[in-house]
């Protein structure tokens, strides 16, 4: 072969290679986009893994509200790690101011709301257990003590006294609160109680339930003994419908409701009877108690009995909570309708509640369990916490009938609606400042006609870990 054909063949082997080049390997441009596009869909993806774990961190702590959340807790294990023991703590510092209380009927204080230290453990995977005293106001009371056995990871049976899963605002817990005082469908609701409880979850955690016996208390008390052999059942359950949907302003959204029944028998001394308080703090709604009767036929004075629960008791509540970026809602409504007897009259007390509140976090996201933070404060650095605004209407409400017949008019209004705004500064996850101010208008309750608004600055210091 000549030099000619050797070159001309060199010469068609780098011409083929180079469009065999050019065919395989897309120009530098084109490969630096392609790598974008795909960091940018991992960035996505990466972004809807943590939004779904935060999602079921949520319907965890909905399931199981009452425990003491991970973090940076304060825990004790054994050599084998078997056995663990956790200690908590809440502390709240309130402050109430009233503006418009120029008869000096309302007290402007200062007084330890709350002061809790929380004992909780674990024996293997098989008991958890708590136990919360509570110090608050200067009167010692248990607030929890109970125990559990799980069974098989999906199904959980707690013993003792506990917070029964009825309204949604108190299943959140005295941490995670966004306002100072919770709203009034909890005035309606069961607190603690001692019974047993069986929960659990189903379809991968989307759906929770709960069945439980409790003693059956007074609403919005602590229960710690019976004095009759009736019991109350419970019920509840909540579901997040979106939750596996790849879609952050959709997959938090949680709905549910609860029931309670029991049949309740009052006395005389003891008329098992509930009260209503603003959220300052002061009561508004009583029942009918130790009004003067007819003189009796030698002509001494006589007291009417006074009302009593004797009789079935329903309950029934319908709750939603919902997160989207900074934007947080908590909607809830409860009735209530007891029996109820007084001599020769008989009949039900009816009485309804409903909050809806909404959240705005900057700096931090808002949680089920509390608002998380982004940068905590620090002096002499760049965090500042985060910064929470709250809005909130709630109102509370008997029927006429119910008004007249069972509420005492020097004491009750028939209706009360509070108009919430607060701001929150979260120092950390652990350390918050509230300022609240509430207005309270009244249908009833004052001789002239309607009780004077109640207008009050609430404020609290809280640390809770």
């Amino acid at each position: 072969m000549n030099n000619k054909a050797v070159i001309l063949c060199l010469g068609l082997l780098s011409a083929g290679f180079a469009h065999a080049q050019s065919a395989v390997a897309p120009p530098a441009e084109a490969t630096v986009t392609s790598l974008e596009h795909r960091v940018a869909r991992l960035d996505e993806k990466v972004r809807l893994l943590e939004r779904r774990a935060e999602v079921a961190e949520e319907v965890a702590n909905a399931r199981n509200a009452g425990s003491p959340t991970a973090g940076d807790d304060l825990v004790l294990k054994s050599a084998n790690g078997d056995l663990t023991l956790q200690f908590n703590g809440i502390l709240q510092a309130d402050g109430r101011l009233f503006l418009n209380d120029e008869a000096r009927k309302y007290a402007d204080t200062f007084t330890p709301r709350t002061i809790r230290p929380i004992f909780s453990g674990s024996y293997e995977n098989l008991l958890k257990w708590q136990f919360t005293p509570d110090f608050g106001g200067g009167v010692a009371t248990i607030q929890d003590a109970w125990v559990d056995l799980l069974l098989g990871g999906h199904v959980t049976v707690r013993v003792g006294k506990m917070t029964v899963p009825f309204g949604l605002e108190r299943w959140q817990g005295t941490a995670a609160l966004r306002f100072v005082e919770r709203a009034y469908p909890t005035q309606l609701a069961p607190n603690r109680d001692v019974g047993i409880l069986v929960f659990g979850d189903l379809f991968d955690k989307r759906v929770g339930w709960s069945l439980g016996a409790f003693d059956g208390g007074i609403d919005n008390s602590l229960t710690d003994t019976d004095n009759n052999d009736s019991k109350d059942v419970v019920g509840r359950i909540f579901a997040q419908p979106f939750a596996t949907l790849e879609n952050p302003w959709l997959n938090s959204l949680l709905i549910g409701g609860a029931f309670s029944w029991g049949e309740q028998n009052g006395t005389n001394a003891a008329p098992a009877t509930p009260s209503w308080k603003t959220p300052g703090q002061n009561q508004f709604y009583a029942f009918r108690s130790n009004e003067p009767g007819p003189a009796d036929a030698k002509g001494n004075a006589t007291t009417l009995p006074n009302p009593i629960a004797n009789g079935a008791r329903w309950r029934w509540t319908a709750h939603a909570w919902w997160t989207g970026g900074p934007f947080a809602f908590l909607g809830e409504y409860t009735a209530v309708s007891e029996a109820m007897t007084r001599a020769s009259v008989s009949g039900d007390w009816k009485s309804s509640a409903w909050q809806g509140a909404l959240s705005w976090v900057l700096g931090g996201r808002p949680h089920f369990s509390g608002t998380r933070v982004e940068a905590p404060f620090r002096l002499g650095a760049d965090g500042w916490g985060a910064f929470e605004l709250d809005a909130r209407v709630s109102s509370i409400a008997t029927d006429s009938a119910s008004y007249a017949t069972w509420a005492d008019p020097s004491k009750s209004a028939r209706q009360a609606t509070s108009f919430t705004g607060g701001v929150r500064w979260h120092l950390s996850e652990h350390y918050r400042i509230f300022v609240d101010y509430e207005h309270t208008v009244f249908s009833g309750g004052a001789a002239s006609g309607d009780l004077k608004p109640e207008q009050a600055v609430l404020g609290r210091v809280q640390l809770a870990y």
